[in-house]
């Protein structure tokens, strides 16, 4: 009798373990329902328009909807701690931007640290910053900018995003540069400095190519100069801060993606595939192109990782040297 129950035990637990492992391939296979990227920014914005771009063939490459989410305000500091404390399975994913590297800087007792707490997929797109003025003003080339500052000291006024934003960073940079005074204004996002820009209440402002490139083409801003080596390919005619005698101002914005640390490696690794598939589709490059963006996903995680260090340490000697403190 104790044969045959031990028996009959094992046969259930056999037939058990058939019965669910189906179920459990269900659950391991990866993704099983929709990823969400997280946007520690506000929409509308060049992170939020890139990041909603991958989304479409990031999904298809997955198999999956990808959903662009905005958690927007403090500096991105709690989109970027809401990702820090997801649950570390893939389906979170923080879009990094050059913001994140600046707040580790600017913010000492940050609650998450960007190269501990995170595992980073892809460096994916770089873009240079444009040097603009409004559309109404006489300053359209950069030795006019640098006449009138020179003309009116502590008279200018440049805008940006926050305190220590890349807008803002740029801004203090090119004051030093141009070797003038200049009053930093703050405002609560780049949408409304922009605003102001145009409305000829600023005198320069540094954005990313793709949020300026509409405005400037219809004439409501001037761009003076671009921070890349290169010229760009949708601003041929506007030379680059290189050109002009400003040998090494080449700051630019960066984007890629990163998963809480302690998510699976396979799926990590998937990400990182599918990600640098979406990038590399030719519908998707031209779409890049036509942004004034960059693809830089050669390399993937070990490069992300290198770029979080490298804009660490650009930005460093700027935040001390203009005594920038976070809001």
């Amino acid at each position: 009798m104790n044969r045959f129950t031990h028996f009959l035990k094992s046969t259930l637990i056999l037939l058990a373990l058939a019965a669910t492992a189906p179920l459990l391939q269900a659950q391991d296979k990866f993704p099983s329902k929709p990823v969400t990227i997280i946007v520690a920014f506000g929409a509308g914005g060049s992170g939020d328009i890139l990041a909603r771009t991958i989304a479409i063939p990031l999904g298809e490459t997955l198999g999956q909807s990808v959903i662009v989410e905005n958690r927007a305000g403090g500096q991105a500091v709690p989109g970027t701690l809401y990702v820090a404390r997801a649950p570390a399975d893939g389906y979170t994913i923080l879009e990094y931007t050059s913001t994140l590297a600046i707040n580790q800087v600017l913010h000492p007792n940050l609650p998450y640290d960007l190269l501990r707490d995170f595992t980073p997929l892809s460096y994916s797109f770089e873009a240079p910053l444009v040097l603009l003025t409004p559309g109404i003003s006489p300053n359209r080339k950069l030795p006019d900018l640098v006449a009138y500052a020179k003309s009116k000291p502590g008279g200018i006024s440049f805008g940006h995003g926050g305190s220590g934003s890349l807008s803002h960073l740029s801004g203090e940079l090119l004051k030093r540069a141009m070797a003038v005074d200049a009053v930093s204004v703050p405002y609560k996002g780049n949408g409304p400095a922009m605003a102001d820009l145009i409305g000829g209440r600023l005198d320069y402002y540094f954005a990313a190519e793709v949020d300026s490139i509409s405005n400037v083409k219809a004439g409501r801003l001037n761009a003076l100069a671009i921070t890349g080596t290169d010229r760009s390919p949708s601003m041929p005619d506007v030379p680059t801060m290189v050109e002009l005698g400003y040998k090494n101002f080449t700051p630019s914005i960066s984007w890629g993606f990163l998963v809480p640390k302690a998510t699976p490696a396979p799926v990590a690794r998937q990400l990182q595939d599918a990600f640098a598939k979406a990038i590399a589709a030719p519908a998707f490059q031209e779409r890049l192109r036509s942004l004034g963006v960059t693809s830089k996903n050669s390399g993937g995680a070990d490069v992300m990782a290198e770029k979080v260090k490298e804009e660490m340490a650009r930005w460093e000697p700027v935040i001390k040297a203009a005594n920038i403190r976070p809001e």
